[in-house]
């Protein structure tokens, strides 16, 4: 037990410098792109590089069950930090929008290959605690990073630009690397893959409880504005500077660290209906972004948007692990960021284009949100 609370620790620490590096980078996407030149639409691109980082979810999460190989595991969780260590620092060579959104997409492809593999890793190590907790804790170091890596971008902005905000960031994603090649060390056998099932794992062994869960979330995403929208449509309306974005963004995930434990807990304690309130809060993400005006609006719209994030982060996966059999976890996880990422990929073109729009927009959001939590109620109620 004291090696898997040691290989939870460091894989948190592992999460923590990752973040301060990519979520640095992410939260000035917006006014990066809009610095160099992009049209609005390109923010729904970058958004849209979600639902490559979860075709990576799948590609990773298949073949981990496919070979059954702790190995393959570790390696495509440490191939996916290496992606960040990389693709980050590029940034600020990045001379035209294109390259930017490209580089922003890459660098979804190095969060879609570590995801699934490394969340199976956590159910296993987090088994001991409770997974709610455990997700959660590790959500709270998550967040921590993500957390200090936008005030870094914000002060190293007033600095140099965005060339050396984006510079600063290599050092922590080298970090870490470092850590979760420690971490495979520490844990070289993953258990939930070293024994091979007597049926093989396929998408129609996954429970139907799983497919109602991935219905409400997908449901739940495709009305939730990506940051990037976010953050574009704040700084197009005139009244926000990017360094004030990037204190928003920073507020929203030191809300989502503040929410992640608590939401935890209460998914140990009543499962899925932890979750009730995160549609509602959700469309009034939206309603924020069209009718919040004054000094203040960034930063209640990076609070509200970071209890959202927070809360579906951490019970996201605690859930899912629970909802199919612990060999199956890794395909669930990959085809659940399949499933979602479609979802908020095409939600995000469809907000790109409606948040100009105002009760178009608000119609749209409500329905999906209610919709979303329509179905949650059911699968919270439903024995099967």
């Amino acid at each position: 037990m004291r090696r898997e609370l040691l290989v939870f620790l460091v894989l948190g620490l592992v999460s923590l410098t990752a973040d301060v590096a990519y979520e640095g980078a992410r939260s000035v996407s917006g006014p990066l792109l809009k610095s160099l030149g992009a049209i609005p639409l390109a923010a729904a691109v970058v958004g849209s590089g979600e639902l490559v980082s979860y075709l990576a979810r799948f590609l990773g999460g298949y073949l981990s069950t496919l070979l059954m190989s702790s190995s393959v595991l570790w390696a495509t969780v440490i191939a996916g930090y290496a992606v960040n260590l990389v693709v980050v620092p590029l940034l600020a060579f990045a001379g035209r929008w294109e390259l930017a959104v490209a580089l922003y997409i890459a660098e979804r492809v190095g969060k879609g290959l570590r995801s699934p593999a490394r969340d199976t890793i956590l159910a296993e190590v987090t088994s001991g605690m409770g997974r709610g907790k455990g997700f959660g804790i590790h959500e709270v170091m998550d967040q921590a990073g993500a957390f200090v890596g936008p005030l870094a971008v914000a002060w190293a902005l007033g600095f140099g630009g965005y060339r050396a905000a984006f510079l600063s960031l290599a050092l922590p994603a080298a970090i870490s690397v470092g850590l979760v090649t420690s971490a495979a060390l520490l844990y070289p056998r993953v258990g939930s893959v070293s024994v091979r099932p007597a049926t093989p794992v396929g998408l129609r062994g996954l429970p139907r409880r799983f497919w109602l869960y991935t219905a409400s979330m997908s449901l739940l995403l495709a009305g939730y504005a990506h940051w990037t929208i976010a953050s574009m449509h704040m700084v197009s309306r005139g009244t926000v500077s990017p360094a004030e974005v990037a204190l928003a963004y920073s507020i929203a995930m030191a809300v989502d660290a503040a929410v992640a434990l608590p939401i935890g807990a209460a998914y140990d304690k009543i499962g899925v209906v932890s979750l009730a309130a995160v549609p509602p809060l959700a469309a009034a993400v939206a309603v924020l972004l069209v009718y919040a005006e004054g000094p203040a609006a960034p930063y209640a719209v990076g609070a509200l948007w970071g209890i959202v994030m927070g809360a579906y982060e951490t019970s996201m996966r605690a859930a899912v692990a629970d909802l199919v059999e612990p060999h199956a976890r890794a395909l669930a996880y990959g085809t659940f960021g399949l499933l979602t990422g479609l979802s908020w990929s095409a939600g995000g073109f469809a907000l790109a284009s409606l948040l100009g729009s105002g009760l178009p927009l608000l119609c749209y959001v409500v329905s999906l949100e209610a919709a979303s939590l329509a179905v949650l109620l059911y699968l919270a109620a439903s024995k099967e």
